[in-house]
């Protein structure tokens, strides 16, 4: 193709320049509306064009009448005649008929129609040039030029119709110039050249953008119509919906999906105004944000607001973006939307978890941090005062690991629900973790504390139904309460928490199941114990502990069997302190391991001086029989020293067996296995359940000695239980020890009783290892 041809603008897919002059074309609807369109503009030049080409076909005839006879122009003017009476005719026929497909004979016989048209005007210029005049030439083919310019304009978008017009009329003007006349110039050739040239070319381009313009509005259709689908299927498939609004933000477009999802007809949601639809009840920020957006013609994005649906609240997550017409003028919104319910629900769940006690319901760890820091600040700033109770359960665990967990739960579950019904509104319950509890009273007394604490006691101590499923029946259980008032105990949320808890400690201290409030001294007596926790666990390595022997005499003959070793600390700035205040000290705190190792170390390394009847006691803490490195302990320190396995006696109570945990069971079977004997100590002042003394291989039970202080005589109660005692003891080849045998007649009355050895003061007091080897030695001396 020659630069001359080339369209001003890029080629465009399937469409060449033998299409364009009609060759070539598929067999497909796009071409057929392509020559419907052809023809379609021809018929709407002809009428103009048609009368034109008339008057001047007259004018020329009658002005050359009589230089050419009409004889010579008779078959070339009925050729032409017959051609515009066809046209004429047809034109009449199909005026209200519009043209939107043609085939290609119907294209071709159009094209030869025109072309004919042109072949009878250049026969007459043929016929009549010779015999004019140069002037009457000149002024024939001035004709001519406007002849093939109107139709070249009329046929502008059938390039083959424009060409061969050109092509014979200006053949038959060149070809019918008498030789060496004088409009037979190289200029005039050109002139005709250029001409044609000029009306095919604009054909072609013409035709060329036209069909361009149809192939690209036929692709839009298509990619609309595509588009669509792909909506409707979007819309059918999805969980999403379209929409479209107007400048007022009133629904111009409702999608089945939108209608389905709002429960609505159609045409009730078709001119709604968007936001009438959306609750009012709950406008936050999000129905304000969608608002301005709408009033501001600003796009917006996943705006989350709540829309009532009968008794039902959804939630839709809606997104638009302004639209406009072709002269830039807002219209409206087209946008999208969806349910986010499930969604919603979910997050509030999850916040809910995060603030909430799953189990119970009530505020959790976080939730009441956030309380208790709002009501110290208010305290300590607004001088508002409040109370904080922590609510401990008494015998939770007594419950959850004898009926199993599913019984705990429950528990748990109805003490939260006495708490919330003691508790009036405006306070804050929370579960702070196990069988933790605790109670914030914003703006309460110490009066409105107290009696609360006092009633949560109380009301605690009423049994637990825990119901069939649980085979639990019910349950006792109680509460212990400490309580502090803010700010009077605590002017910050750390204060409070710490005056609350001093007070707890000090009534499980004192023996749970009550209620009392922070006092100063809980604070100073906190810090002599953290003092003493301190020391404490440097006592060994400074030297400050020490063990004192008492010893155990046999009832018959009053000499010494063996000793009990008994801890002592004698600290350098308080001096002796009693075990009574340093053994709970060293259990809690998980200290009782390492110094319970020191002391069956130095009680054996002593046993080790003296004879081999003689026998060490040592007693264990229920922290130490957890501890699973014991019994290769003992037994390093057993072969050590070179002590026989059942010259060592190691004293536990009956308290150790109430859990029953399997690292206690195993850590007693594993001692038992060395051939330790075991002492029942205390025994009667507990459970005093005959099972506990088949849960090990018991050599004695040491009586209390209490009984032993209440026993005054023969037949009274504490003598009774006392030889019911022993007799149990014979029945299960135990011996029995009577402690606290502080005189004569405790001793003899006890010997009476069948008790085999005693121990108390009478025989001697706790002494130094020293003093119990010299005291062993006077007693075999004698």
């Amino acid at each position: 193709m020659s630069a001359m041809l080339k369209p001003p603008m890029r080629m465009v897919r399937n469409v060449g320049w033998q299409q364009v002059l009609g060759f070539n074309q598929p067999d497909e609807p796009f071409w057929a509306t392509v020559r419907g369109q052809q023809l379609s503009q021809l018929r709407g030049n002809v009428p103009f064009n048609l009368t034109v080409l008339a008057l001047n076909l007259v004018l020329v005839t009658a002005n050359f009448a009589d230089a050419v006879p009409f004889s010579v122009l008779a078959p070339w003017l009925a050729g032409m005649a017959s051609m515009s009476l066809l046209w004429s005719v047809r034109a009449i026929r199909r005026r209200r008929r519009k043209i939107e497909k043609a085939g290609q004979v119907e294209l071709w016989r159009v094209t030869a129609e025109i072309s004919a048209l042109a072949f009878f005007w250049a026969g007459m210029v043929s016929a009549m040039l010779p015999m004019l005049p140069t002037d009457g030439q000149s002024m024939l083919i001035i004709f001519s030029f406007i002849f093939m310019g109107a139709v070249s304009n009329c046929a502008a978008t059938i390039p083959a119709a424009v060409a061969l017009v050109c092509a014979f009329i200006g053949a038959g003007i060149w070809a019918s110039l008498p030789a060496a006349a004088a409009l037979e110039q190289p200029l005039m050739a050109l002139g005709l050249i250029s001409f044609v040239g000029v009306k095919v070319r604009a054909a072609l381009v013409t035709t060329y953008h036209a069909m361009a313009r149809l192939q690209s509005e036929a692709e839009l259709a298509d990619q609309g119509e595509v588009v669509r689908l792909l909506l409707n299927e979007y819309e059918s498939n999805g969980s999403d919906w379209l929409l479209e609004l107007d400048v007022g933000g009133r629904l111009t477009h409702v999608t089945t999906r939108f209608a389905d999802v709002a429960r609505r007809r159609r045409s009730d949601l078709l001119g709604q105004p968007l936001l009438a639809l959306l609750d009012p009840t709950q406008a936050g920020a999000s129905v304000a944000s969608l608002a301005h957006a709408i009033k501001a013609r600003e796009a917006f994005r996943d705006v989350v607001v709540p829309v009532p649906l009968g008794r039902d609240l959804r939630w839709w997550a809606l997104s638009g973006t302004p639209k406009q017409d072709a002269a830039g003028q807002f219209t409206g919104f087209r946008g999208v939307g969806r349910d986010v319910t499930d969604v919603r629900r979910g997050q509030e769940r999850i916040a809910q978890l995060a603030r909430f006690d799953p189990l119970t319901g009530l505020a959790n760890r976080s939730l009441f941090r956030e309380q208790l820091d709002d009501v110290a600040e208010q305290a300590e700033h607004a001088g508002k005062p409040a109370a904080l109770l922590f609510v401990d359960l008494d015998r939770f665990k007594a419950v959850n690991d004898g009926f199993g967990h599913a019984a705990g739960d429950l528990l748990l579950r109805q003490v939260a629900q006495r708490l919330q019904a003691l508790v009036k509104g405006g306070a804050t319950v929370a579960r702070l973790g196990g069988d933790e509890f605790a109670v914030l009273l914003p703006g309460a007394t110490a009066e409105r504390a107290d009696r609360l604490a006092q009633r949560i006691v109380k009301d605690l101590a009423r049994p637990f139904p825990l119901g069939d499923e649980t085979h639990a029946g019910a349950a006792m259980v109680g509460a212990s309460i400490g309580w502090a008032l803010a700010p009077a105990d605590g002017d910050t949320p750390e204060a409070l928490l710490k005056a609350a808890d001093l007070a707890l400690y000090r009534v499980k201290e004192q023996g749970r199941g009550a209620a009392l409030r922070f006092a100063p001294e809980m604070a100073e007596a906190a810090a002599e114990r953290r003092r003493l926790e301190a020391d404490l666990a440097m006592a060994v390595e400074r030297g400050q502990l020490a063990l004192a022997f008492q010893p155990v005499v046999d009832a018959v003959d009053e000499r010494i069997t063996g000793f009990e070793a008994l801890l002592r600390w004698n600290h350098p700035d308080l001096g002796l302190i009693s075990p009574l205040r340093f053994i709970p000290l060293a259990e809690e705190t998980g200290l009782i391991v390492p110094i319970g190792h020191w002391v069956i170390e130095q009680a054996l390394m002593w046993a080790a001086r003296w004879p081999s009847h003689i026998r060490i006691a040592v007693n264990l803490s229920a922290g130490q029989m957890e501890d699973v490195d014991l019994p290769d302990r003992v037994a390093r320190a057993l072969a050590k020293h070179g002590v026989p396995a059942d010259r060592l006696e190691l004293e536990i109570t009956e308290s150790l067996f109430l859990a029953e945990k399997p690292a206690v069971v195993d850590v007693l079977a594993r001692l038992t296995a060395l051939g330790i004997h075991f002492a029942l100590d205390d025994f009667g002042t507990g459970y005093s359940a005959l099972g506990t003394l088949q849960k090990a291989s018991f050599s004695r039970i040491k009586i209390d000695r209490s009984f032993v202080r209440r026993a005054t005589a023969m037949g009274d109660e504490a003598s009774a239980i006392i030889q019911a005692i022993v007799r149990m003891a014979s029945s299960l080849d135990m011996q029995t020890t009577a402690e606290g045998t502080e005189t004569r007649a405790a001793f003899e009355l006890c010997r009476d009783l069948g008790c085999t050895q005693v121990q108390g003061f009478l025989f001697g007091k706790p002494m130094p290892p020293e003093e119990a080897t010299a005291l062993i030695l006077v007693s075999e001396a004698v």
